[in-house]
């Protein structure tokens, strides 16, 4: 089924629109955290934190690819909310690297919302089943996880081949998972969509267990 032109009209001014993101403040210098009394963040709160966050950015990701594909009223909401977790994801990275560094990570060439961006190019060309689309949309994701991925393990110190090699288990968990489901092979779906939603827990624990290292002052172990 085709992406009604009101879908990708209403998605093109969500793209170009930065929102507000899910939650702000309460413990210093992270977001996202809310907590009656101001207190250390430990390395255990970013683990969770970051972990929320980029589970959450799979479920709204294939949320929203699962029903642009199939042309639902749905999703420009659903695009919405996923950029709304993709600031929420660059306030906690502006939080330990600074306010550049989060603008770079949501808007840099190639970065976060680059990747979702050709998530949909991904999208329109399935449900239009235009292969070239497809083509060019994969090999943007494919450059996207190397860039993104130098990005991130210059910033954390990660070795670069294990950051591109989580991107992209990343990318083609939700590509495989569109896929099913655009083809109406709904169980198979389901098990991917579960598959990319606990990948992104090794993700955030990654990413928070190299941050903790580098910054053992600003997140104790306790």
């Amino acid at each position: 089924m085709r992406l009604k032109l009101t879908a990708l009209a209403a998605l093109a001014a969500v793209l170009a629109l930065s929102v507000t993101a899910f939650a702000s403040a309460g413990m210093p210098g992270m977001p996202g955290m809310n907590h009656s009394k101001a207190q250390t963040p430990t390395a255990s709160d970013l683990r969770v934190l970051l972990d929320r966050q980029l589970g959450q950015h799979a479920v709204l990701a294939m949320n929203a690819t699962n029903a642009g594909v199939k042309g639902s009223k749905a999703f420009p909401a659903a695009a919405k909310a996923l950029d709304q977790n993709s600031v929420a994801l660059s306030k906690t990275i502006a939080s330990v690297y600074g306010a550049k560094a989060g603008n770079t990570f949501l808007n840099g060439k190639y970065m976060w919302r680059a990747h979702i961006k050709f998530f949909v190019d991904y999208t329109v060309a399935t449900a239009k089943h235009n292969k070239a689309g497809q083509a060019k949309a994969v090999a943007n994701l494919k450059t996207y996880t190397v860039k993104f991925g130098d990005f991130l393990a210059t910033a954390t110190k990660l070795p670069k081949p294990a950051v591109q090699a989580d991107l992209l288990a990343h990318v083609l968990g939700l590509k495989g998972q569109l896929d099913a489901y655009a083809h109406g092979q709904y169980g198979k779906a389901a098990t991917l969509y579960s598959n990319a939603y606990d990948h992104m827990f090794m993700t955030g624990d990654l990413l928070a267990n190299a941050i903790a290292k580098q910054y053992p002052d600003k997140f104790p172990a306790k």
